[in-house]
């Protein structure tokens, strides 16, 4: 039931936060890069985005797991 969830939560989280049409999109599939003049990381941005995604899914994950570890419980 786990592994279910699991995959269920990374296929979701791999669909999910396209924001953007894909024509903006390179022949690679990453969106373009943006130059700012205000000196963001632009090469470092989207690994920072890529981290906080994964980071959400696994407080997502650990959310589901204390649910499903609470109602295993109660049903003990």
């Amino acid at each position: 039931m786990r592994t279910i969830l699991y995959c269920l939560t990374l296929s979701l989280a791999a669909c999910g936060g396209t924001n953007g049409s894909d024509e903006s999109r390179d022949a690679s599939g990453a969106p373009p890069a943006r130059a700012d003049s205000s000196g963001e990381d632009v090469i470092g941005a989207p690994l920072h985005q890529a981290l906080d995604k994964a980071h959400s899914v696994e407080e997502l994950n650990g959310e589901r797991k204390g649910g499903l570890d609470a109602a295993i419980d109660e049903a003990n």
